[in-house]
């Protein structure tokens, strides 16, 4: 350490003086204690008083976003602060806080952060770390400021409001005009109550409006559950070796993380899941990845917060291979259920156990990524060929393809409405 340094210096000009009898040794000795004590507690007095802040917008982003995180340094004693070296301690890639500022007494400093979220995960705002020196650099002084904030930064979403894909029970998912027993979210009237009716059937405002005792009528909902199996079978991702992107910033940013099957994989799930929310359909979600994870089938804007919370930690570090999934997971699938099957695996046997759903009137989809335009040696192609030979309609999807333009294409093997 510096402070070190120039007492031992000081020691040893100390001894000089008193061998020899030099008068300019003790001054020269006397000049360097007194740096010595000044800078002591200079350095004790370079962080008191200091207030600092910080503050994000939100605690949720996607990929692409990005995120805006002010900061402000106040001084509140009447010393100036030479130098203050503000440390970032975030675990947010390419968030960059960290900044040297030099305060006044009573003065206010602020800066800002504007970081493009480009990984998904669950990352840490902070902590931060103050640091100053006396003017020689001889004494350093650190404060550790350990407030933290959370961000999770969920996956990409691709707008898929043309998309052609499962619609259900029949085309457009449009209401069964046919009564039903059991209690649907379809509420078709209401009539008078009959002896037998349940009462958790009455309908209280209408039995108030009429003055008899009314119960409600409901029709079938047509909807049949979406289930999405997203494929975490480590063996089949690959990490692409090229950068795809292009347009305006955040564009360029979510293209250059779909940089592997795995992103892809996310990025599809994620968006087919907010397109079969916005319709009101229930969704649900098989994620094979270290431990299997799954979401039942729900609808509404809180499940989609659900998936994409989930989906923003998946990591496809699994081992279990994605027709053991589906296997294991077929008591879920009801009758007229859509499994959706987003995976880059090159081995046929998932598509037989796909196939055998469809004997229980389980219609299937498979979004196929093409390891081989990923760098990957491994090729789809036999799998390519099985799901065309069992009648399974698929979707292939490459590196850099606009996902968009894809799974809206209207071609026959994609639309499985009937």
């Amino acid at each position: 350490m510096a402070w070190i340094r120039v007492a031992l210096l000081a020691g040893v000009i100390l001894l000089l003086s008193q061998l020899n009898r030099w008068t300019i040794f003790d001054k020269l000795f006397f000049v360097l204690g007194g740096l010595l004590v000044v800078a002591f507690f200079w350095s004790r007095f370079a962080l008191s008083g200091l207030v600092i802040t910080r503050r994000t917008l939100t605690d949720r982003a996607h990929v692409g976003d990005l995120l805006i995180e002010q900061v402000e340094l106040e001084n509140r004693s009447r010393l100036a602060k030479l130098w203050i070296e503000v440390i970032d301690h975030s675990t947010l890639p390419g968030h960059r806080l960290s900044r040297v500022v030099s305060l006044g007494p009573g003065e206010t400093v602020g800066w800002g952060a504007k970081t493009w979220c480009t990984r998904r995960g669950r990352f840490r705002l902070g902590p931060l770390v103050l640091r100053a020196s006396d003017p020689f650099g001889l004494f350093e002084r650190q404060l550790l400021v350990p407030e933290t904030r959370e961000l999770i930064v969920y996956p990409a979403l691709v707008d898929l409001t043309t998309v052609r894909l499962p619609a259900g029970e029949l085309p457009g998912g449009s209401a069964l005009q046919k009564r039903t027993p059991f209690v649907t979210p379809n509420v078709a009237g209401v009539r008078q109550y009959q002896p037998g009716d349940s009462f958790n059937r009455i309908a209280w405002s209408a039995t108030a409006r009429t003055g008899q005792l009314m119960v409600k009528e409901f029709e079938l909902d047509p909807s049949a559950d979406v289930w999405l199996v997203l494929d975490g079978d480590a063996r089949h991702h690959v990490v692409a070796h090229g950068v795809a992107g292009a347009g305006d910033t955040g564009q360029r940013v979510v293209g250059a993380i779909l940089d592997s099957t795995e992103e892809y994989a996310v990025t599809i799930t994620a968006s087919l899941a907010r397109y079969f929310l916005d319709l009101n359909r229930a969704v649900g979600v098989v994620a094979s990845g270290g431990s299997r994870v799954v979401l039942p089938a729900d609808r509404g804007a809180r499940h989609l917060v659900k998936v994409l919370e989930m989906l923003a930690l998946f990591r496809s570090d699994g081992r279990a291979p994605v027709q053991e999934t589906l296997l294991t997971e077929q008591t879920r699938f009801g009758r007229e259920a859509v499994v959706i099957v987003v995976t880059p695996s090159t081995d046929e046997a998932w598509v037989k156990a796909l196939a055998e759903l469809t004997t229980r009137s389980v219609r299937s989809l498979a979004i196929v990524i093409e390891p081989s335009t990923f760098g990957s040696e491994a090729s789809s192609l036999l799998v390519v060929s099985e799901l065309t030979a069992l009648g399974i309609p698929f979707v292939l999807v490459k590196y850099g393809d606009d996902l968009r333009r894809l799974l809206a294409l209207p071609i026959g093997t994609i639309a499985i409405s009937r």
